[in-house]
């Protein structure tokens, strides 16, 4: 009896250590699984190659396994480069003459080198606050068909907005902010419809046609900032039908452009509006603004900063209790 307890015993012992090289080899393939490709690599280091890095953000981009380099994701599977993280603070960074009140850190290039086209499963990409030197947007990136998230404001880039943009059907997430850039149609956000947070401020869309289909053809908008200049009343589209115009949004920024005259009638079924920036926006009647407060009573925060009322004859009392209230906050 005790004999064969301990053979047994030993076959639990030969078990246990089977089990657990067994797991370990599991562990090695995974880990091998997982290391970075060649070709991505190589086209990292391209890139790396291609700018200008005088505050060294890339100076991790070293070595065999890229999934591990600073701003580098990788899909813990497949070891395919799914992320690219590389923000920088390049418009922030003359703000101040003498006093810097953060680090200043980005790169500068003559264009973004075509070479990150070989990233094919990129699902995020940020390029902003870097210099790109007024180059074009590349037409390229409109091939990241797995793209959600991309940023590429404040960059520097110069142009016309590429409409291959349009092609990217997954994306959640697109900024494109900044002085430089114009567009001479925004049709390409028909394509878009999964879009969530769009942000187009500071370009220029005054000769743009279909600008109105930004309002309309992308339902699934909860963020929408076109703030900065160009856009006019005949913009906003005031013969479409009303119901189909931001039925999900929730913060709506189209300060500072040539509006006047009285609200559109859309305004009146954004229910689930939260924050809204109307400021330089020429109201002519007072009845706009306290008409806005009883038709949108989601309103959070609204920005109406040069719209011409400050001889408008508004009821302090009135205006003290709806902001009150509602914990509304008016600017």
């Amino acid at each position: 009896m005790m004999g064969n307890q301990w053979v047994l015993g030993l076959h639990l012992v030969f078990l246990s250590m089977f089990l657990v090289a067994t797991k370990h080899t599991s562990l090695v393939a995974q880990n091998s699984t997982r290391s970075c490709h060649e070709r991505e690599r190589l086209a990292l280091l391209e890139f790396k190659h291609s700018v200008k890095d005088d505050f060294e953000v890339l100076s991790s981009w070293v070595g065999s396994d890229c999934c591990s380099w600073k701003g580098v994701r990788c899909d813990g599977a497949t070891g395919r480069v799914v992320g690219l993280h590389l923000r920088g603070n390049y418009a922030h960074s003359y703000e101040f003459e003498d006093d810097y009140y953060e680090e200043v850190y980005y790169l500068e290039g003559d264009k973004v080198n075509a070479c990150l086209a070989e990233l094919r499963h990129l699902q995020h990409l940020d390029l902003s606050g870097n210099y790109f030197n007024e180059s074009q947007i590349p037409k390229f990136i409109g091939s990241f068909k797995q793209l959600s998230y991309l940023n590429l404001s404040h960059a520097a880039f110069g142009g016309i907005i590429p409409h291959h943009i349009g092609n990217l059907s997954n994306l959640k997430v697109l900024d494109l902010s900044s002085h430089m850039l114009n567009a001479n149609d925004t049709a390409w956000v028909s394509g878009l419809s999964l879009l969530e947070h769009l942000d187009l401020s500071n370009i220029n869309l005054y000769q743009a046609n279909n600008v109105d289909m930004v309002f309309y053809m992308i339902p699934s908008l909860t963020y929408l900032s076109l703030s900065g200049r160009g856009l006019t009343n005949s913009h906003l589209g005031l013969h479409l039908n009303s119901s189909k115009i931001f039925p999900n949004i929730e913060h709506l920024d189209l300060s500072f452009n040539s509006f006047e005259g009285q609200l559109p009638h859309f305004f009146q079924n954004l229910t689930s509006l939260t924050f809204l920036d109307l400021s330089r926006y020429t109201l002519s009647l007072a009845w706009n603004f306290v008409n806005l407060l009883n038709t949108i009573p989601s309103l959070s925060e609204l920005h109406l900063s040069e719209c011409g009322l400050h001889n408008a004859p508004f009821s302090p009392t009135y205006l003290n209790s709806r902001c009150n209230t509602s914990k509304n906050h008016v600017q």
